[in-house]
């Protein structure tokens, strides 16, 4: 006899019950062979899905902050050519070093030294440090070092060293003053063999 057949002949809470075993046996084997493989496979990806997630969001952030950004770049651009503006290339260094001992004898002072020390590489500048003394009132070195201060290109005066030296004849007290004035250059970077080779002369062409 059909199982079929067998089970409708039979009384309906027995139905029912043969009902329940084959949609339980239907779900059992839907759960073994379809929802519980695709269960763990999200579960497997889901880290990764989280990672993903979170990057996005940042990402989105990034993009909502993008104009302050760009005005914090321009910013630093501006600054940063002001800055290059201060440091002289290699042809204004004797330039520079001469307007420093202009502005020494402008103030009066009598210099003894001064001596341009060897370049100090860094970063993508160099420090050049000069080693200066001089004599003079007080007054007047103060205003050297004032006018120094000022110009438009950087210069840091340090290791300042002074004692007394009377003049005789006049009575006036001047100061015997050493110190170390350091300015700054641009490394430039080397021509390349391809810049500085020159075209053979069209009547070496053959």
């Amino acid at each position: 006899m059909n199982p079929i057949d067998f089970i409708l002949k039979q009384k309906p809470a027995i139905k029912i019950l043969a009902l329940v075993l084959i949609l339980g046996a239907i779900l059992g084997v839907y759960w073994q062979i379809f929802y519980k493989p695709v269960v763990a496979e999200i579960q497997l990806i889901e880290p990764e899905l989280n990672k993903l997630k979170a990057e996005l969001s940042q990402k989105r952030d990034i993009v909502k902050e993008k104009p302050r950004y760009e005005a914090e770049l321009e910013q630093t651009r501006a600054e940063l050519h002001i800055a290059l503006k201060q440091l002289p290339n290699k042809s204004e260094i004797p330039s520079l070093l001469e307007n420093i001992s202009s502005l020494g004898m402008s103030a009066g002072l009598q210099f003894k030294l001064f001596k341009p020390r060897g370049e100090v590489p860094k970063n993508f500048y160099a420090e050049i440090p000069v080693d200066i003394k001089v004599e003079g009132r007080y007054r007047d070195i103060v205003s050297f070092f004032d006018e120094v201060s000022k110009m438009p290109r950087i210069v840091n005066i340090s290791d300042i060293s002074m004692q007394n030296i009377t003049k005789s004849g006049t009575g006036q007290i001047y100061l015997g003053t050493s110190c170390s004035a350091t300015t700054y250059k641009f490394i430039e970077e080397p021509e390349t063999p391809a810049e500085t080779a020159k075209p053979n002369d069209k009547g070496n062409a053959k």
